[in-house]
């Protein structure tokens, strides 16, 4: 090995390290890639109890896991996923909090009757949350019902109530057909309760449940106020649509108002209906009495007669038409939209927008409803310093982290580690080649021993004096 090493130039000893050190990495590389497998999303936004009851599953199992997003996602390597979750759904895990029928799985025969109804009052309320945390908008759910007993000499009967408290996904929201949906499936399920009785409330405490029990919004000023706000949404997001794609911006401002009309109006209107040749009707029956009158003249023998006279009896028969018109609670009397864009489009174009807005919202220019675009040119942006209280800051912070998106890390290719590993390589690589290269440049001159210093010393001194070095 030394006769090896000692046979070989300097360059090829830097280039032999070189690659001894490569070769060294890229093992380690892989190595770390075998040891390290990438990783896939088993679930998230999870509660804290369903990810420890899914972490004590997965260790039982021996299976490797990652937590993310606070603890409210788990990850496992990719190539598990769809096996790991297999099994633990077949395990029934996570049960989601909730307590269901098999809470008489191992019946207890020394239980009272009143122990009995308390368990199977707990069992339903934790069937009737699993079925309603089922809905791809709610992330948990709590049910609280108020079953009526029946009592042999109880006379006034009350009738059942319940109220549940749903939870929503962050950007996720209930329509009000949904809502009812969850009235009835509670009413459904109790003994003597109606859909009525059933108040749906969300996790800021706003009542969902101001609705019929046909998804139509109620009388309250609540149920109004909500359709109207969700049809302003609506229409702004077909308005914000349209200008996205013109503009391929998001750089306006759109403000829709919809009046509505909660009035119950109902008409009625009769009118005759044209009949017969000259439309006056149908003839029924027609009279005609007529007379001639005769008078004597005194001077004459002849015999005057008066003008006669003709009286006519006609009656008809019309035809009636009665129409009754109610019209329909919550309907729309005016749409006004009111858009800010950039003054980059000319006027032509503007009126072509405002033409294209009108027809995409389907407006009614008869009913007044109409649109107006102003192309503003953008101010220069001024920092505005807002103090706010503690309390109010706080309570802004929770609001945004509850309504922002949540992103979980989630692993296809190279994770981070194995990122800076190979950044670290490539670097390392990189600075050898340059040494190498800057040695190979920058030769040492071979230094002389001291018998050959003497030697050259006395050429040259036979170069420059030949004479002296004679004598």
């Amino acid at each position: 090995m030394k006769q090896f090493f000692a046979a070989m130039s300097r360059r090829a000893r830097w280039a032999f390290a070189v690659g001894v050190i490569a070769i060294v990495c890229i093992a380690g590389a892989a190595s770390w890639w075998v040891t390290h497998p990438p990783y896939g999303l088993l679930f998230r936004d999870l509660r804290e109890a369903d990810a420890a009851e899914i972490t004590a599953a997965l260790t039982q199992m021996q299976t490797p896991y990652r937590l993310a997003d606070d603890g409210k996602a788990i990850l496992v390597p990719s190539e598990q996923v769809y096996d790991t979750r297999m099994k633990l759904v077949s395990q029934g895990v996570p049960k989601g909090g909730s307590v269901g029928f098999e809470l008489f799985k191992d019946s207890d025969y020394g239980v009272t009757e009143f122990a009995q109804k308390v368990n199977f009052q707990r069992a339903l309320q934790g069937e009737l949350e699993r079925t309603i945390e089922s809905l791809d908008e709610v992330s948990s759910a709590r049910v609280h019902l108020t079953i009526h007993r029946t009592d042999l000499f109880e006379r006034d009967k009350d009738a059942s109530k319940a109220s549940v408290t749903l939870s929503l996904r962050p950007q996720k929201h209930l329509d009000a057909r949904a809502v009812a949906g969850v009235q009835r499936l509670v009413a459904s399920a109790v003994d003597g309760l109606s859909a009525e009785s059933v108040v749906v409330l969300d996790d800021r405490g706003v009542t969902l449940s101001g609705y019929a029990a046909d998804g139509t919004a109620g009388e309250g000023l609540g149920g109004r106020m909500d359709q109207q706000a969700r049809l302003e949404s609506d229409l702004r997001g077909k308005i914000g649509a349209l200008l996205h794609r013109v503009l391929l911006t998001d750089d306006f401002t759109v403000s829709v108002d919809v009046r509505m009309n909660y009035d119950h109006v109902k008409q009625t209107s009769e009118r005759l209906l044209g009949q017969g040749k000259d439309g006056n009707g149908l003839l029924v029956h027609e009279r005609v009495n007529s007379s001639t009158r005769t008078e004597d003249d005194p001077d004459s023998d002849r015999v005057k007669s008066s003008p006669a006279s003709s009286d006519r009896d006609v009656e008809y028969a019309h035809g009636r038409e009665q129409e009754e018109v109610e019209r329909a609670v919550g309907r729309i009397e005016r749409i006004s939209v009111g858009v800010v864009i950039p003054s980059t489009l000319s006027a032509a174009e503007i009126a072509r927008l405002s033409d294209v807005v009108s027809a995409g919202l389907g407006l009614d220019v008869s009913r007044g409803d109409h649109v107006d675009i102003a192309a503003i040119a953008p101010s220069k942006p001024v920092a505005r310093a807002t103090a706010t209280t503690p309390a109010a800051s706080s309570h802004a912070s929770v609001v945004d982290a509850a309504e922002a998106p949540v992103a979980v890390p989630v692993s296809h290719g190279l994770s981070t580690p194995m990122l800076w590993m190979l950044g670290a390589l490539l670097a390392v690589v990189v600075a050898l080649v340059a040494l190498m290269l800057y040695v190979a440049r920058t030769r040492e001159v071979p230094r002389l021993s001291a018998p050959e210093r003497e030697e050259a010393l006395s050429r040259l001194r036979q170069w420059i004096d030949p004479s002296e070095v004679r004598s």
